[in-house]
């Protein structure tokens, strides 16, 4: 009874914000120029965007009671946000790759792919006649594993494009 006290403590000590978890940034007014994500109820009476979506661009001025916007690729056009419209807003904070993700995805698919593949054109060694000890669990496994290094060299190399890394500002009261 007394450690499961204790485990229920430490559960509620632990559960604080990691480092890898992204408190939200008081940026409010968000300065201009700044590269931001909105999402908005308005984004579905403007342009291209259908209901409330996410659109990517830059600030081109904050007031403590709205955001005027520029969406990317657009150099005239500029939107007016009221606060009380904002759903959701982040600021772009740096970049990043995805390089180690990508590569344990890429592992796991590729060791799954070539141990299927193994398996399933594996040739018994009574038709060809191979050796004792060539089993069918060898061939998958190591045809798993040449499919994991492929797999995680190619997810590697698609993750190695840097993306924005997003962090959430906190929106004033509505």
């Amino acid at each position: 009874m007394r450690i499961a006290r204790v485990l229920w403590i430490a559960t509620l000590v632990v559960a604080s914000p990691l480092s890898a978890q992204n408190a939200p940034a008081p940026d409010w007014p968000v300065a201009e120029g700044s590269r931001v994500r909105i999402r908005s109820l308005m984004l579905g009476d403007w342009g291209p965007y259908r209901g409330a979506m996410y659109a990517t661009g830059s600030v081109v001025a904050a007031t403590p009671d709205a955001l005027t916007f520029r969406a990317d690729g657009d150099s005239t056009t500029t939107i007016v946000f009221p606060i009380r419209r904002i759903l959701q807003l982040e600021i772009a904070r740096g970049t990043h790759d995805d390089k180690k993700y990508a590569a344990l995805a890429g592992a796991l698919g590729g060791f799954v792919a070539g141990a299927t593949i193994a398996g399933l054109t594996h040739r018994s060694c009574a038709d060809i006649g191979c050796p004792d000890g060539m089993y069918r669990e060898a061939d998958a496994t190591t045809g798993g594993l040449l499919g994991a290094i492929a797999g995680a060299a190619i997810g590697a190399w698609m993750g190695r494009r840097p993306v924005d890394t997003w962090v959430q500002v906190k929106i004033p009261k509505r």
